[in-house]
């Protein structure tokens, strides 16, 4: 159970891209059901899918799977065109929360009520969805459950390295203010605490200091500092925007976000979680630093494309991203360790 989602994984992303690319004017074998649900599959199936494991796994419940199940096959449906995918992707992020909030109740800890909150976030933003609630809305709420997912969970790292007594309150109104936000539909007040987030995060993360270690560390380390450069320009294109939707900095607004914060993300934890859920064993190699890069070269494209109105920019960029992601799987893939344990290198 706990392996088959990442054997399915390939497949999703590879249907989900090829809808985004196909958006843009690039041909690619996809369906019309990724086209017309790519940010849905996206967030909510693939990334919403692998929080929905991840939590399952430290539930240690077997309930707890169903969020994950739930999520995947809402992914299968909105990519064959069935509408049925949101309900079965609302199902699970009600389900994730339920579990989130169980792990609170175990470890009653800021990160562990923040995961919470940030489950609840994709729980509102699916049920705004299913209530035909303006696309910029639920674009919000999706959003921040992403960015705060991932904020909860370097939040628990953050620990390790000593902080100012302020230090938590203000990371608790960062997160106030975005909520505000959120429940205010004012872009630029969610603007605002992403931009201060990214703020917090480069003050106090230990990425600050592993960055100049070396190897996996230092990997990690990278892959996080840069999703933070990259939070910082999604939040400056959303002030600018105004909107996640119908501005001239609609792309890089969503993408600085989705893919330089989010995927980097993906990219730095990866080496760490997917041993830790599945039980394969991924072996470190400087060859991970390649998907990165052709992210990072990818989004820059995207930005020249946003700030010129070049259409054949955001085209290259984002098919540079879409063979970032495909060429990390495979690394990943490559990587997997099938005997005794070597030493990273």
């Amino acid at each position: 159970m706990k392996r088959l989602p990442f054997l399915l994984l390939p497949v999703l992303l590879y249907l989900a891209i090829g809808g985004g690319l196909a958006r843009l004017g690039l041909a690619l074998p996809t369906t019309l059901g990724a086209m017309a649900w790519h940010g849905a599959v996206m967030i909510g199936g693939v990334f919403g899918g692998l929080i929905s494991v991840e939590r399952a796994v430290a539930a240690k419940s077997a309930w707890a799977w169903i969020a994950p199940v739930a999520a995947f096959t809402g992914a299968i449906l909105l990519l064959a065109g069935r509408i049925e995918g949101i309900e079965a992707i609302t199902l699970a992020s009600a389900l994730l929360t339920a579990v989130t909030l169980t792990l609170w109740r175990k470890q009653p800890q800021p990160f562990t009520l923040l995961l919470a909150v940030a489950a609840g976030c994709w729980l509102v933003g699916n049920g705004l969805m299913l209530a035909g609630v303006d696309i910029n809305a639920v674009l919000g709420w999706w959003i921040a459950f992403l960015v705060l997912t991932i904020a909860a969970e370097r939040l628990e790292l953050s620990r390790l390295t000593p902080k100012p007594p302020l230090a938590e309150t203000a990371f608790i109104a960062i997160v106030a203010l975005m909520l505000a936000g959120l429940f205010a539909v004012e872009a630029r007040l969610i603007a605002a605490s992403q931009l201060l987030l990214a703020g917090w995060l480069l003050r106090f993360d230990v990425a600050r200091h592993t960055v100049r270690t070396r190897g996996l560390p230092r990997y990690i380390a990278v892959c996080l500092l840069s999703g933070y450069g990259w939070l910082i320009v999604g939040a400056l294109a959303l002030w600018a925007n105004g909107t996640h939707l119908g501005g001239r900095f609609d792309d890089i607004a969503l993408h600085a976000v989705l893919v330089g914060f989010v995927m980097a993300m993906v990219f730095g934890h990866a080496p760490i979680i997917l041993p830790a859920v599945t039980g394969w064993r991924l072996r470190y190699h400087a060859v991970f630093y390649l998907p990165l890069a052709l992210l990072q070269l990818g989004l820059l494209c995207r930005l020249a494309g946003t700030l010129m109105q070049a259409a054949a920019a955001l085209q290259l960029g984002a098919g540079l991203n879409g063979v970032a992601l495909l060429a990390f799987v495979v690394t990943a893939v490559l990587r997997v360790q099938h005997g005794p344990r070597k030493p990273n290198r």
